[in-house]
């Protein structure tokens, strides 16, 4: 002990707090999202980029006083039970003594065994799926978008209603013979025809010629115009809006909707956890999803660009879309991403240390002051713009790759063009196509009904000694 006086001399020191400059053994996986560190993994604070490069320069570093060194684990990867019961990964290199701390490492049954985890945690990590941005869909059926099925359903049984209605008034005033006085000359009768023809044409603003004179079926009139005011106003109103700002596809959102789409379906497999925790699982999205998914190895760039380029979802861990797409997307790409909302596969991580280590108190509080203040989401927006995104773009124009900067048109174009108003052209057409049918059998009718006619009259005077009449026949046949 020092001669010096107690005031000024801490005669119990707290090692676990202030560890006095000691260079701490770090290992890592080959995670090149979150930390990246370049060989041979000499010198102090040796890490180049990175969230959990952050975390010990600016964070905890201060705090304990120490230094660290970093380098890959051994396998490459978070920790994995050989058969003979040894590990590798980063547990391997904990439990043999070749590293003092473990990071990105996911806690498991096994591992917690043989390795002691932080309660708190810094870094989150979880399974979602990234499409493209959805196209604005063009379709004859835009004609009958504006009601939903129950809606036209509705309105197809007040169609009818409002018939059996009409002709049930019709037929009760004309049973109890009830004289209409002041008819008017040109009025025609209320038949069969006449009220189809004054339902529908009602839907569309055509007049079908006069109005009844019972004044029941008055009032049933203006009721019945009232209402097809009122649906025909609503139909033309939304179809503005349909012709105008066509509605864009839509996009799946959650696992089930993505298994039920059209779209095809690649997995970024990164380790065997995720997949093999979706292997395991007995629901039946789960299970449809992975007959029916590719797999996909490697950095898994190739994933995303078939995201971008066509209707595909891939599915990866978040923090492996966000550096892929951070390093070697251009803007224009990177707009066309959409991430779903929806969630799988959580993984929580914060450091790993050897099995009943004392520092764990120590890291725990202070640690547990970066989710909070969501340190670790600002640390890691600051490493992908300024660490990955801008070397990128500084290497694009170093190497005249100046094609892949250009920004895309976001506003769009929302002149009317044919592809707006194709549902009128292809119902014009159907019309037509009707109407050349209904001629024909007008035609047809008409002349097998003369040449019916012709040969009764034929038939009729067969065997008359009246030559005049059968000329009269043959006349009346060869004009037809």
């Amino acid at each position: 002990m020092p001669v010096q006086s107690p005031a000024t001399f801490n005669y119990f020191p707290d090692y676990v707090v202030n560890l006095r400059g000691k260079v701490l053994r770090v290992v890592f996986p080959l995670i090149l999202g979150r930390v990246e560190v370049p060989p041979p993994y000499e010198g102090v604070n040796n890490a180049k980029r990175g969230m959990w490069k952050t975390l010990f320069d600016e964070f905890l570093m201060p705090k304990f006083n120490f230094s660290y060194t970093m380098f890959l684990a051994t396998g490459k990867g978070t920790g994995l039970e050989l058969p003979n019961g040894t590990w590798v990964g980063t547990v391997g290199d904990v439990v043999a003594d070749r590293a003092d701390i473990a990071i990105i490492t996911a806690m498991t049954d096994k591992r917690i065994k043989v390795v002691t985890f932080t309660n708190t945690f810094f870094d989150i990590n979880y399974l979602n799926f990234i499409t493209t941005e959805g196209t604005r869909v063009f379709s004859p059926a835009v004609l009958l978008w504006p009601f939903d099925v129950v809606m036209w359903s509705f309105i197809g049984a007040s169609t009818v209603a409002a018939f059996l209605i009409f002709k049930l008034i019709n037929k009760a005033m004309a049973a109890s013979h009830v004289e209409v006085k002041n008819i008017p000359p040109n009025n025609p009768t209320w038949g069969m025809r006449r009220q189809v023809f004054f339902v529908l044409t009602s839907y569309l603003d055509q007049d079908c010629g006069g109005m009844p004179s019972f004044t029941p079926l008055r009032c049933f009139v203006a009721l019945w115009l009232f209402f097809t005011l009122i649906i025909t106003t609503v139909y033309r109103s939304k179809m503005v809006s349909f012709l105008a700002f066509p509605v864009m596809e839509r996009l799946p959102l959650t696992f089930e909707q993505l298994v039920a789409s059209d779209y095809e379906v690649g997995f970024l497999k990164h380790g065997d956890s995720a997949y093999n925790t979706l292997k395991a699982s007995t629901d039946p999205v789960y299970v449809k999803l992975l007959n029916d998914m590719e797999i996909i190895t490697g950095n898994g760039l190739e994933c995303l660009e078939r995201a971008v380029a066509k209707k595909y979802a891939c599915i990866a861990y978040a923090l492996a879309t966000i550096y892929l797409k951070a390093r070697n997307l251009s803007d224009s790409e990177i707009r066309k991403l959409v991430f779903a909302p929806e969630t799988t596969y959580n993984i929580f991580m914060g450091l790993v240390l050897e099995a009943g280590s004392i520092y764990k108190e120590s890291f725990d509080r202070w640690i547990g002051w970066t989710r909070p203040f969501h340190l670790a989401d600002l640390w890691e927006a600051n490493d992908m713009y300024y660490n990955v995104r801008l070397p990128k773009r500084a290497w694009w124009l170093a190497t005249n790759q100046t094609d892949k900067l250009a920004l895309s048109d976001t506003a769009g174009n929302d002149n009317l063009t044919l592809k707006h108003i194709s549902g009128a052209f292809y119902t014009l057409t159907v019309c037509l196509a009707i109407c050349a049918i209904v001629f024909i059998h007008e035609v047809i009718s008409f002349h097998a009904k003369m040449t019916e006619k012709a040969g009764r009259l034929r038939r009729l005077f067969r065997n008359s000694d009246d030559q005049k009449l059968i000329m009269v026949v043959d006349t009346f046949k060869s004009q037809i």
